[in-house]
C-alpha cells in the first residue's frame, strides 16, 4: 500500500493482524473496520451502512 499513512501491522504487503493476509484496508478485522466511512460500501461495516442510510433519510437525500 502506497500513499502517505502506514499501517503498522502491514509487513511486506501482508496484514499480521488479520493472520497474515493481503493487506486491504478496510476488510473485517483491519483496525481501520467501522471507524471509517469508504468509498466502496461492500468494506462498511454494518454500523457505518446504517448510520449513513439514517442520515440519507434524515435530510430526504439531499445535501
Amino acid at each position: 500500500m502506497s500513499g502517505s499513512w502506514g499501517c503498522p501491522h502491514e509487513i511486506k504487503g501482508l496484514c499480521s493482524k488479520v493472520n497474515d493476509l493481503p493487506c486491504d484496508p478496510g476488510m473485517k478485522g483491519c483496525v481501520l473496520y467501522g471507524r471509517f466511512t469508504f468509498s466502496k460500501d461492500d468494506k462498511n461495516s454494518p454500523a457505518i451502512k446504517r448510520k449513513m442510510k439514517e442520515k440519507k433519510a434524515g435530510n430526504g437525500g439531499a445535501d
